[in-house]
This record gives structure tokens, sequence and C-alpha cells, in this order.
């Protein structure tokens, strides 16, 4: 996620506070914001829903930063702010977004260091779980953040090592991740 409403006031040596119940500064909030969201997303990974209680804090920074005025704490600050991010995140429109993170990388990534045939047919599945999403919320935010940080991994799993039946998969990718597709037209199988 690449956050470009981030404008902050700091003087040299200024103490940074961070309060979870109040706003102190956007610098702090930014900051606190996104390292409860790599938590969150972290957790989602171990175990399904293991983020909530960071999310959760996430979204009450997201809420009381609202009252400092700064750009990306907002619904009228657009599509792709942090306002946004956390929203869709919680939201159960999204909600194959988590299960995603938690099958990709806990049945899938995981089990491919003992049996790479099995964990690439899990992250073939936990991949296709975003055609329900993409068909509720096509090219959904939330789907292209996923697809910015893993369609590299994504090709170079799926190009080597033994091979699994993926033209469904692939068939899927150039639906859910349009705008990724000279990297799955590489996949080969």
């Amino acid at each position: 996620f690449n956050d470009k409403d981030f404008n902050f006031t700091y003087l040299e040596y200024q103490n940074l506070v961070f309060n979870p119940t109040q706003f102190q500064s956007n610098l702090v909030s930014v900051i606190a914001f996104h390292v409860y969201m790599i938590l969150a997303l972290d957790a989602d990974s171990f175990a399904e829903n293991g983020g909530d209680p960071y999310f959760k804090q996430a979204q009450t920074i997201a809420n009381y930063s609202q009252q400092g005025n700064f750009k990306g704490w907002k619904l009228e600050d657009g599509l792709q702010s942090r306002f946004t991010l956390i929203d869709n995140v919680m939201s159960a429109t999204f909600k194959e977004y988590r299960q995603v993170m938690n099958n990709y990388h806990r049945q899938g990534l995981d089990i491919m260091s003992e049996n790479a045939k099995e964990g690439k047919e899990k992250i073939a599945a936990a991949i296709k779980l975003f055609q329900t999403m993409n068909s509720r919320r096509p090219n959904s935010f939330l789907q292209r953040t996923f697809f910015d940080a893993k369609a590299d991994e994504i090709a170079q799993i799926f190009s080597g090592g033994p091979n699994v039946n993926i033209a469904s998969l692939k068939e899927v990718l150039q639906k859910v991740a349009p705008m990724h597709s000279s990297k799955w037209q590489t996949i080969k199988y």
C-alpha cells in the first residue's frame, strides 16, 4: 500500500508519543496505523481472523485521527486512503481477502516446505477465493493491494517445481488481476 496522503509537521527532538485512544499527531497516527495493519495481516496469515484485535486498533486510530483534519483518514479522501483500507478489511463485503491471507500463507506456503505440490494446490485454491469477492466488487482496492504485493511471488511459485493443473488458476488470475497479465503469461504448465 503506497500511502500518498502522508503530511506531517515535526520539530527536531520532539517526542513521539502514541496514545491508543487519542490523536497526538498525524505522524504518530500514520505510523501506528500502519504498524497495526502489518501486525494484523501477519496474524491473519497464522490463524483465521487472528488479526482482529490489531485491525480493531487500526480502525480506532483511523476514527480518532479524523479530528486532525489531515488527508487519508476520511471517506471523502478517496478510494485508496487509510480510511478505505481499514474499512474494506473490516467489511463483510471483502471477507474473502482475510480468508485468502490465511489460506495462502498457512495452508499454502507453510505446506510447500514439506510437500510442494500440495502447497501449490492450496495456494491456487486460496487465490480462487478472490472470484467471489471480485464478482461482488470487481477490481477492489484490497484485491489490488494483494496482487501488487504477491504477483511476482505467485508467478514464481507456479513457474517451477512440481506441476499442478493451473489452467483454471490462470483464468481466475486474468479476471481478478488483469493488471498483472504479463506475469500470468509467464506461468507455464
